[in-house]
């Protein structure tokens, strides 16, 4: 760190160092060309001062003191937060911390104010404890840098995976430092940083705080001084120590005193320092590299000529005398090692003064007990082992002196054999052997034995040791290592000849320690099986079970006779073991075990040596009297030979055979001393139980292979209950009340007792025999059940497990290490294991248990964990197992199993629900418990980095896993929501702001922030997806969604940065996939909720990250296209806009390529049944795996009933087979995985596509982009999607998805063309995206053609949503319908196929390719869609029809039509039409609950209609006899009673319709179908004509109903079921009908029935006049309307009854022969009718004779109406205009108050809509309004022309005679020109004078206005009528 001036810059001492080592972790971790060097050399020059002055604080400062104090008044700048006035609190805290370790005052304010915002981190601790940490945690992490700069170092141990010039810069860069003083400084450290004075002051500084606080302090504190020596160590092996910082290593180790641990080894740090100096003279790198390398040169003892003879000098006796005499030893024999070794190399003439002291230095280093230090010490410390360089370093030493010192070893081994010589006549003269003989040999085999006995790295540099035991002696190898291994071999010979007694044990030690692996095992198997071919003959196995045998026939105790009595004979001599004896037992059974531990080969041939029997022998000696301890060597030494399945099934036998444990029960007095005995009555006095301990290892053992069946059958009862009993009741149960010399020794018991009873459990699965009657049982029960039955009870067993549960708690509580706790741990951790593998087999258990008659009343352990703990009196079982969350640092692994127990005891609501009440009722506990969780989620140490990952996993599970229960659960408590109050209502902060606690939640969050940015270790895959589950179930959660997305919100880049990185990996495994669908689903929700929120900022952002739209920020309202001038179409343009994006970018991934699963051919199993098995060992819920544990145990149950000779020779092929079915089923599960997980991506990849397009707000897209988007993901979506391999659900859901773009697609082009009405001023503005993206649009088009062509017909859903996706689509390019229904002309409606009758305007043509892209498919796309016409799912069907009918349409080609006609498919839909005559009945029937057929019949109305729109159509339907079938299908009979009052406000609440709608739905489109044939072949095609009117004729009944209840009351259905029959009528009125109809085979009488319908057609006219009261009524009724500019559909339906009515008139009083001679007349001619005036009140006004006054009336009124409404359209016109301008006071008349709509332009939009409906009904009211003046004109004006001219009036009494109507001459309905009127000229005079009245100037100009606005002939048409009218009325005199 630079200098630190006061006032402008400080820093703390936490953050810089963090930085520091996480950037240079980066550098050296990352091979990557990206990474700037030199970005990393400014780095480490930054902060080169900081390592020179190592560790060494700014000073304090009276003026920095001065300011501090001024800044409690006037304030002070702090760094990241800026000016503030700092209180007196922090005040005393930075000067009692700048005191305390002597920093700058501004060094520690910056220090609390980090400790401040770091302080969520550590929950509890106050602000100035967590200064401290961050102090230490500062201080660590500056060395733990330097310690990885010196590591990546070039040098020739090692290299670093970084880039060279950054290795090389950092080599230099360390150099310097080096010349820097480094390493002096490091010495000063280790010499002033004493942890007890450390302690002190803090502790006189109140700086320690609670357990955990100090715990932590000390362990960074000893990190400190441990990685110091670290860096000294890994310089020192990696190149060498430069000769000034040797010098100064050497002084610091003379100056150590070494400070034995209570265990007796060296420390750690002292050690580390001692590995360096060795290192430093380490030259066993030219055992593998040349001597001429650079690398090999660099080294400073090559390098440096002085170097050597400085060290040399330095260990001179003139030097002063160090404190350890150990250190001494080992540093003069590593030199004497170092010196012998460079006496080989070329050079050594360098070093020549050195070598002559080689021997001096040798034997002063033999002399002062190296060796002794090494075994005793140095050994000792475990350290050695775990790091590999150090044990590497260790063993060089050792064979580098054999090898190169061996004259020194032949040496040794001779003074040894004198001592022993010297010892043995000490003995023999009966003296006592002086204690300070030397015993250097002897303790150099013990250390050599040492070395390897422990090699836990599994480096197998013992083998270095053994190699030329197999090579031929005299062979000389071309290796160069070969005279080594000689020389170590001869180094094992040479010390086992002759071999003295002294060196007996220390030989087979080490000889142990040399078969420390496998290979090496052997090699000494070998070597002791050829006795006296290397060493001496007593060392022989031979020898050894030869000895053994004779000490059991010495030893063992003949069993008492029959007789039984107590006064037996004692021997007379006691027979025992010397000590001496004993020793050499010990080291042989050492040697045994250590051979039959690594090599099975030799312990099977041990095992089966006739000669030998170990089994036997060694067992039998244990029943001897011999001493405890040997008893049990032998019991572990039978425990390693009986790692074999063979030499354990012998071993059970024995033990019950030898009875060393009683398990046959005797009512003998006399009983054997067996292992219990021992146990009881000599172990428990001495208070040391290795017997027991070993007794239980042996069992552990053998129960490794499983129990025999039938254990001890024979004398007793069999089975492993007696050994169980011995585990359980003798040791377990009393373990804890036992007294213990060594407190250890207790928790090592119960570690051993806990992992039999946990490996029973984990071998017992509950069977259906376990709960049968025992005299029913076929065999024993496992232990597992007594176990379980023990363990679900209030029994002693749970309770002690409980205690030491609770035990180990307070244990670990303390934080304090402690000198069992190495066993205690191990222990709780089975305690655990033991609960957990309890609660997963409970269900099963229990499930058999009740099913079973076992009278057995058990409670489970869920509920036992719930139940009182005896020891506290409160029910915190759980709570203390929930602590060891907290305890993951020091044991991860007891964390992962607490987790998993909480995880499966809150799998139960009920439970959960008490642990909730437990843990609310424990605020402590609880606290300490979520900050336990949270430390779990936070750890990335590099340690147990897999059981972390685990416990993560394990944790995130239980949070998804409880989630769903009632609020507060276990995940809102852990998550951190505020549980005091409603979930929903928590506010989550960032840890620390506002306090806020760091939760659970937040460290969720940091860990998809780690998979994004570079951090040490990213978290695994699967642990990434099940994290981004959490997130997607708490952002679906009603509860939750809101306060975790408002968080997550904070960060604006969060979706991108974690999907972009997600993505980058897809392809490798499943779980990427699975973080990509869990994080598109949540996007979805998201999307959704801003959307509803409108938050506009951040869904731009989203969406302009998902589909780049929009481009560029900008307000799109409603009316933003119309305000603005221009409009960019450049961002519009296909080839400027890329149609990739990210949604796109997508679309590859969900093709599976995945070759297809073969099933195998089964040679013994069959294929149904098989499959079968399979199926029932399957899953229910998807993915539907396999259950192969099930399917195993099955598949070998089956192999178990076969029986007979026959079968046994195939029962081994057959096991072959099951693991090939095995296999099969594990390839299955892993495809029905990959198949889930597929389809689930592209569902989630679905939502957010079908949430852009459905919720996005149109301020973020405009409707142009929509249909950009839509067009996009269609293209992309549909272009491969007919060849790619798509699974049948992924398929689906695309098409689910392609529906809705299209639909969307569809909605946003009629949205466009709403926007160019309005924009009507300024349509140049707007794009047309069609045009635009015509080519995508057409390519769409072929491939969603194409899908359906290929796609599986099965697959229902699929072929739906395609259908209905065409349909959509072809909707786009379709013309508009013609909304008008009103007849001109003689038509209704003309389709697009008769083109001869409609005129297309090029801006309405509709996209060319569909045309094209359907003639490209041919007959076969006609085809399949004719096929779905008639066949599969009824919505199938209709949406097939429905995209025929579009197709047909659009085309307009013929072969569609004649295709559905040649292939009969026409016909078929026409018959099925007839046929569901009985279930279309069954429908109006009351009780009918399916309205399937009604939809089904619709479409093929809708089909069938639009057939009918062509000429070849109608002609094809006449020809298939359509009407016909019309005419007898009897459902048309049952019309419903037509009700004269409707109530709007009678709303149907139920689903189906009611029974008038489902009639009229059935009915209605027959009279369209009529209607469509009268337009397309005209009303002169009497065929036609004749088969409408035969159809009609048919159900006169019906139409005589309709006609007679017409109204004006009706409701809307009904008034157009009138508005549509009146229509038909009116169209083929015609005086040659009757002629048309004349047929000699129809008997009925067609005249009357014409006649009558003529009578009640005419007397509607009276009832429909459009009067006031009339209007009042047809328009009150629309209660949904509002009450601005009144329209109503009833109303128009009404005026088009009064058209059809006229126009039936004219078509009757015309003449529509040849000759047009002759007019008719229908009304009298009067214009006093009583019908007008007596509606109501005459009961049967049908039988009335209309009058001319009627037709009067309707034009009167008409003309008033007229004038009305003009006035309301001009003013709606006018309103249309000016919405763009309008405010929202201004809207609220036009928008019904039920509707909540937020912003302006929704309302204004809302406004069109409404407004746009109301004129497009106002102009169809004024066309209806021409149409019925003209005709009424014309009807007047042939009446007048009649009466005036050609009548021949009576003059009087007209009225006096009836007149019979069968002599009228109308109603025959001939020519008019032949009918006389009895007309008198008094009515026609009063006729004249009310016409002259009527007609007057006033109404005159009235009637010419309404035609103002009418083309020229229109308007001639009714002046000319008008002219005539005046003219006969003024002119023609009355005759």
């Amino acid at each position: 760190m630079d200098d630190v001036p006061l006032q402008n810059k400080t820093e703390d001492l936490w953050n810089p160092y963090k930085e520091l080592k996480s950037n240079v972790w980066k550098y050296l971790n990352q091979s990557s060309e990206e990474l700037n060097t030199a970005e990393f050399e400014n780095v480490l020059r930054r902060n080169k001062q900081s390592f020179f002055s190592l560790l060494q604080n700014p000073p304090k400062n009276i003026s920095a003191r001065e300011e501090l104090k001024k800044g409690m008044v006037d304030g002070i700048n702090v760094r990241g937060i800026g000016h503030q006035i700092i209180s007196n609190e922090l005040y005393q805290e930075t000067i009692i911390l700048s005191d305390m370790f002597s920093i700058n005052e501004l060094v520690a304010l910056d220090l609390l104010c980090t400790a401040q915002m770091q302080m969520p981190y550590y929950p509890g601790l106050p602000r100035g404890l967590v200064a401290v940490l961050l102090y230490y945690d500062g201080r660590k992490a500056l060395v733990t840098t330097l310690l990885y700069l010196v590591q990546a170092r070039n040098g020739v141990q090692w290299s670093v995976s970084c880039k060279p010039d950054i290795a090389a810069y950092i080599t230099s860069y360390t150099d310097q430092l080096m010349e820097g003083g480094l390493f002096n400084r490091i010495f000063e450290l280790l010499r002033t940083l004493d942890l007890s004075k450390e302690i002190d002051h803090l502790q006189a500084n109140l700086a320690l705080g609670g357990p955990k606080h100090r715990r932590q302090v000390i362990d960074m504190f000893n990190d400190i001084r441990h990685i110091l020596s670290d860096i000294v160590f890994t310089w020192a092996a990696q190149c060498g120590l430069p000769k000034n910082a040797t010098v100064a290593l050497i002084n610091y180790l003379r100056e150590t005193k070494l400070e034995e641990e209570s265990s007796g080894k060296i420390d750690d740090v002292n050690l580390y320092l001692q590995m360096a100096f060795l290192s430093a003279l380490d030259v066993s790198i030219l055992h593998t590299r040349e001597d001429g390398e650079k690398a090999v040169q660099s080294l400073p003892i090559f390098e440096d000529t002085t170097y050597i003879p400085t060290i040399v000098n330095e260990f001179s006796m003139n030097k002063s005398k160090w404190m350890c005499e150990g250190l001494q030893a080992l540093s003069t024999f590593g030199l004497a090692v170092c010196i012998s070794s460079l006496r080989d190399i070329p050079q050594s003439f360098r070093f020549q003064d050195a070598i002559n002291r080689e021997e001096s230095f040798a034997d002063t280093a033999i002399e002062m007990n190296v060796f002794t230090f090494l075994h005793n010490i140095f050994l000792e410390n475990n350290t050695i082992y775990k790091e590999p360089f150090l044990y590497k370093r260790i063993h060089n030493l050792m064979t580098d002196f054999i090898f190169s010192m061996y004259p020194k070893i032949k040496d040794l081994r001779m003074k040894a054999d004198e001592i022993a010589r010297t010892m043995q006549v000490y003995i023999r003269e009966g003296l006592e052997v002086p204690a300070n003989l030397p015993r250097y040999f002897e303790y150099l085999l013990l250390s050599v034995g040492k070395i390897y006995k422990n090699d836990v790295l599994n480096t197998d540099y013992v083998s270095d040791y053994w190699s030329p035991i197999e090579i031929n002696p005299n062979q000389i190898s071309a290796s160069r290592a070969a005279p080594r291994s000689v020389a170590l071999f001869k180094f094992i010979r040479l010390a086992g000849d002759v071999l003295p007694t002294t060196l007996f044990v220390p030989y087979l030690t080490m000889l142990s320690g040399l078969s420390s692996s496998q290979q090496t095992a052997r090699h000494c198997f070998n070597m002791l099986k050829q006795a006296g071919l290397h060493i001496s003959g007593n060392l022989s196995w031979d020898h050894f079970f030869v000895s053994f045998s004779q000490y059991y026939n010495n030893l063992r105790q003949e069993a008492p006779p029959q007789t039984d009595t107590i006064y037996m004979t004692r021997a007379p001599y006691h027979k025992g073991v010397s000590p001496q004896e004993l020793e050499g037992l010990h080291a042989v059974l050492l040697l045994i075990r250590t051979v039959a531990e690594h090599d099975e080969f030799s312990r099977l041939a041990l095992c089966e040596h006739p000669g030998w029997s170990p089994l036997s022998t060694l067992l039998g000696l244990v029943s001897c009297s011999i001493p405890i301890p040997l008893k049990a060597d032998l019991l572990l030494t039978l425990a390693a030979l009986s790692k074999s399945s063979e030499n354990a099934s012998q071993m059970w036998e024995n033990l019950e055979a030898s009875q060393i444990l009683v398990t046959i029960p005797t009512t003998s007095s006399y009983a054997p001393r067996g292992i219990q005995t021992e146990l009881e009555e000599i172990e428990s006095r001495l208070e040391e139980y290795p017997l027991t301990r070993a007794m239980l290892k042996l069992l552990d053992e053998l129960t490794n292979f499983g129990i025999p069946r039938m254990l001890g059958a024979g004398p007793r009862k069999p089975g492993f209950d007696p050994y169980l009993s011995f585990i359980i009741n003798s040791v377990f149960l009393k373990h804890h009340t036992r007294s213990y010399r060594n407190p250890s020794e207790k928790w090592e018991v119960a570690y051993l007792c806990l992992k039999l009873i946990e490996k029973f459990l984990n071998q017992y699965d509950p069977k259906t025999n376990d709960f049968l009657v025992s005299n029913l049982q076929s065999e024993p029960s496992a232990p597992g059940y007594h176990l379980m039955l023990q363990l679900n009870s209030k029994s002693e067993l749970f309770y002690v497990l409980m205690n030491l549960i609770d035990e180990g708690n307070s244990f670990f509580e303390t934080f304090v290490q402690f000198h069992s706790q190495e066993p205690v741990k191990n222990s709780i951790l089975s305690s655990l294991n033991i609960i957990y593998r309890v609660l997963i087999l409970q269900n099963k258990f229990f499930r058999l248990l009740t099913s079973s008659s076992t009278p057995i009343v058990l409670t489970s352990m869920n509920k036992l964990l719930m139940s009182i703990n005896r020891r506290t009196g409160k029910p915190d079982h759980c709570v203390n197992i929930a602590k060891f969350v907290t305890y993951q640092v020091h044991m991860p692994d007891h964390s992962y199993v607490a987790v998993r127990i909480i995880t499966h005891i809150t799998s139960s609501c009920v439970i959960h629900n008490h642990f909730m009440n437990i843990l609310l009722s424990m605020e402590e506990s609880t606290e300490l418990i979520k900050n336990g969780f949270v430390e779990c989620l936070d750890n990335n140490s590099d340690e147990n980095t897999e059981t972390i990952e685990k416990t993560k996993k394990e944790i995130v599970k239980l949070l998804k896993q409880a989630l769903p229960y009632n609020a507060p659960n276990m995940s809102h408590l852990l998550l951190g929501f505020d549980i005091k109050k409603e979930i929903s209502k928590t506010e989550f902060q960032f840890p620390g702001v506002l306090g806020f606690p760091r939760s659970s939640f937040h460290s969720v969050i940091s860990i998809m922030d780690a998979a994004v940015h570079n951090s040490f270790e990213k978290p695994s895959p699967t642990l990434l997806e099940s994290v981004y589950h959490l997130l997607y179930l708490l952002a679906s959660d009603s509860k939750t969604s809101s306060p975790v997305l408002r968080f997550i919100r904070q960060n604006k880049m969060f979706y991108q940065e974690q999907l972009i990185e997600s993505c980058s990996t897809i392809g490798e495994d499943l779980a990427e996939y699975g973080q990509v669908t869990w994080l598109l689903k949540t996007l979805a929700i998201e999307l959704k909720v801003l959307s509803q929120l409108k938050q506009v900022t951040h869904l731009r952002q989203l969406t302009h990250f998902l589909i780049n739209l929009p481009s560029e920020e900008k307000n799109k309202g409603m009316f933003a296209m119309i305000e603005q001038t221009t409009i960019d179409t450049k961002m519009m343009l296909p080839e400027a806009l890329k149609m990739d994006n990210f949604l796109t970018s997508l679309i590859p991934l969900f093709e599976i390529n995945l070759s297809a699963l073969e099933t195998p051919n089964w040679e013994y199993f069959d294929s149904n049944v098989l499959s079968q098995i399979l199926q029932n060992c399957q899953q229910k819920h998807p993915p539907k795996m396999i259950d192969l544990k099930k399917l195993h145990q099955v598949l070998y149950d089956e192999l178990k009933t076969l029986q007979g000779t026959a079968v046994m020779g195939q029962i081994q092929a057959i096991t072959q087979e099951i693991q090939k079915v095995l296999k099969y089923a594990l390839e299955t599960n892993k495809r029905n995985e990959t198949f889930t997980v597929i389809t689930r991506f592209t569902d989630a990849w679905r939502q957010v596509a079908e949430v852009l397009v459905l919720f996005t707000p149109i301020e973020i897209l405009s409707s142009t982009e929509q249909q950009v988007v839509s067009i996009s993901l269609l293209k992309h979506l549909l272009k491969d999607i007919s060849k790619a391999q798509l699974l049948p659900e992924v398929s689906r859901l695309l098409s689910g998805a392609v529906l809705l773009l299209t639909h969307n697609l569809r909605k946003c082009h009629l949205r466009e063309k709403k926007l160019e009405e309005i924009s009507s001023v300024n349509t140049e503005v707007l794009v047309d995206v069609l045009k635009l993206y015509y080519t995508s649009l057409k390519e769409i088009l072929e491939n969603l053609i194409q899908w359906i062509i290929v796609s599986d017909v099965i697959n229902g859903e699929l072929r739906v949503n395609l259908y209905a996706s065409l349909v959509s689509f072809l909707q786009l390019t379709d013309k508009d319908a013609p909304h008008e229904d009103v007849m001109f002309n003689n038509s209704l409606f003309v389709t697009r196929l008769d083109s001869s009758k409609l005129s297309i305007t090029e801006e309405k043509m509709p996209l060319e390719f569909s045309t094209e892209v359907l003639s490209s498919f041919g007959d076969k796309l006609i085809e399949i869609i004719c096929q779905d016409c008639i066949g599969g799912q009824e919505i199938c069907k209709i949406l097939a029809m429905s995209g025929f009918t579009h197709l047909m349409l659009i085309s307009g080609n013929i072969n569609w039509m004649l295709h559905l006609s040649s292939r009969g498919y026409l016909k078929h839909i026409i018959q099925s039409i007839e046929d569901s005559n009985n279930e279309l009945r069954n429908i109006l029937e009351p009780q009918a609950e399916s309205i399937k057929p009604l939809y089904l019949y619709s479409a093929k109305m809708l089909l069938l209609a639009r057939v009918a729109g062509t000429k070849m159509g109608s002609e094809l339907l006449l020809e298939q006899k359509l009407l016909t079938v019309f005419s007898n299908m009897s459902v048309f009979s049952f019309h419903p009673e037509i009700s004269k009052i409707w109530q709007a406000d009678d709303i149907l609440e139920d689903f189906l319709p009611p029974l008038e709608q489902k009639y009229l739905q059935l009915w209605l489109p027959t009279l369209h179908i009529c209607n469509a044939i009268l337009t397309t072949l005209g009303t002169e095609n009497q065929s036609a004509v004749a088969q409408i009117m035969f159809f009609l004729l048919s159900h006169l009944d019906v139409v005589e109903l309709i006609l007679r209840s017409g109204c004006p009351d009706l409701s809307p259905m009904s008034l157009k079921e009138l508005s549509l029959l009146t229509s038909i009528f009116a169209r083929t009125a015609n005086n040659n009908l009757i002629n048309i109809l004349e047929n000699p085979n129809i008997v009925q009488n067609n005249r009357a029935q014409l006649y009558r319908i003529q009578k009640l057609m005419l007397s509607l006219l009276p009832k429909f006049i459009l009067s006031e009261d009339n209007v009042k009524k047809l328009t009150s009724h629309s209660s949904h309307e509002t009450v601005t500019f009144q329209t109503s559909d009833r109303l128009l339906y009404a005026m088009q009854i009064i058209s059809n009515l006229l126009c039936y008139s004219r078509n009757i009083v015309a003449n529509n022969g040849i000759e047009h001679t002759g007019i008719g007349v229908l009304f009298y001619p009067t214009l006093s009718d009583p019908l007008l005036n007596n509606i109501r009140n005459v009961p049967n006004n049908n039988e009335q004779e209309p009058s001319l006054g009627i037709v009067v009336q309707e034009l009167i009124s008409v003309v008033n109406f007229h004038h009305q409404e003009k006035v309301t359209h001009d003013l709606l016109v006018r309103k249309l205009r000016e919405i763009p301008d309008m405010n929202s006071a201004e809207l609220r008349p036009y928008i019904n108050e039920s509707i909540e709509l937020s912003d302006l332009s929704s309302k204004r939009e809302k406004a069109y809509e409404v407004i746009s409906d109301k004129l497009e009904k106002k102009k169809k009211e004024i066309n209806y309004c021409a149409f019925i003046i003209e005709n009424s004109l014309y009807i007047i004006w042939t009446h007048l022309d009649f009466y005036m001219l050609k009548a021949i009036p009576r003059t009087r009494n007209f009225m006096q005679f009836p007149m019979n109507p069968l002599l009228k001459p109308d109603t025959t309905l001939a020519s008019s020109s032949e009918a006389t009127w009895k007309v008198s000229t008094d009515l026609i005079s009063s006729l004249k004078q009310g016409l002259v009245s009527l007609f007057n100037d006033s109404f005159t100009k009235r009637l010419l206005e309404t035609a103002q606005d009418r083309n020229d002939s229109d308007r001639g048409f009714v002046e000319t009528l008008l002219r005539k009218i005046k003219r006969l009325v003024q002119f023609v005199p009355v005759k």
